[in-house]
């Protein structure tokens, strides 16, 4: 908790540079700010709602008392897995966008083809693992019922906490391709503004699940760390623990003051925020957090952290390390 206020203080005297930077206008631009195109039928938004629905079903199912339902919540997984990496083969790689995309701002632009293949690859071989554990999960535990309470207990996470994780998580699977794509889209093609509104919207939801996330940690202790770590091991847990509150916290919040300071609305479903500053060079100093800086280290830290459970998991051999946070 004190890391995130640090930063959130951090993130305050930073917008405050900012105003003093586009010289405090902070009413809203309504007066030059024209209402964007939406797609008929409001696609965009029941996309987004879709993708918001399924991951907390799949969130839902993976923790369930019932093992049936549990196998049910990671072939769920997988198929949202499989879903990205369908997607990434059978639209973006025919659109053309990859091979003349808009063009760039800064030369860390030009590896944004190769993160979606390398994001389209790792969830193909994800999708994958998860059919193949549905499968052992169907074989092995068909009469194990587990059994969690709301809260979190002393040992392992609660049903509530399990659910915030694994949407978040699945969430995240989204709006990372989503984003990378849209920004990559040219201006004249009519779907460009489609992937941002998901890409957004699923971005505000984050943000929100991120608050009601403390707000339950404060209401229910979350468990000590798993006893068999070393202290080394509980250092870096920790660090990596702290480092994706703080990814969940900035990454939104950066995206949203880009956002407002470009002129461009926020979007979250059907609703349309109009920016709430005049458009402003200040965009250049949240656009590189949240384009450049911030989606690298997530990456990392992303990256450190599922590798940490899998280490423990399969090489350390502690099977309650996963167990605290999925059934």
């Amino acid at each position: 908790m004190r890391h995130l206020l640090i930063m959130s203080v951090g993130l305050l005297m930073l917008g405050l540079a900012s105003l003093i930077y586009g010289d405090g206008e902070l009413a809203p631009a309504t007066d030059a700010y024209e209402q964007s195109l939406r797609i008929a039928g409001d696609v965009d938004s029941w996309s987004a709602l879709c993708i918001v629905i399924v991951s907390f079903v799949t969130a839902w199912a993976l923790n369930y008392s019932a093992p049936k339902v549990r196998v049910f919540g990671t072939v769920l997984a997988a198929l949202g897995c499989l879903a990205v990496t369908v997607w990434f083969f059978s639209f973006v790689t025919y659109s053309g966008v990859l091979q003349d995309p808009k063009a760039n701002q800064t030369p860390l632009d030009s590896a944004k083809p190769m993160l979606l293949w390398l994001q389209a690859c790792v969830a193909l071989l994800a999708g994958l693992l998860l059919l193949l554990a549905a499968k052992r999960q169907a074989a092995s535990n068909s009469e194990e019922i587990v059994v969690l309470a709301a809260t979190n207990e002393q040992h392992q996470y609660g049903r509530v906490s399990r659910v915030l994780h694994w949407a978040t998580a699945l969430f995240f699977l989204a709006l990372i391709p989503a984003g990378i794509f849209s920004s990559m889209i040219p201006e004249d093609h009519g779907y460009r503004n489609a992937y941002y509104v998901v890409h957004k919207t699923l971005g505000v939801v984050i943000f929100l699940l991120l608050l009601i996330r403390l707000a339950w940690n404060r209401v229910s202790q979350p468990p000590s760390l798993d006893p068999a770590l070393t202290s080394l091991e509980r250092k870096l847990a920790g660090a990596a623990h702290t480092a994706l509150y703080l990814m969940l916290l900035c990454m939104p919040v950066t995206g949203f003051m880009m956002t407002s300071y470009h002129g461009y609305p926020t979007y979250f479903f059907i609703w349309e925020l109009t920016p709430l500053w005049t458009p402003s060079d200040a965009y250049i100093i949240w656009g590189a957090l949240h384009k450049y800086l911030l989606p690298y280290l997530l990456y990392i830290v992303l990256g450190a952290h599922i590798l940490g459970v899998l280490t423990h998991h399969f090489i350390d051999q502690h099977s309650r390390a996963v167990k605290r946070m999925v059934g």
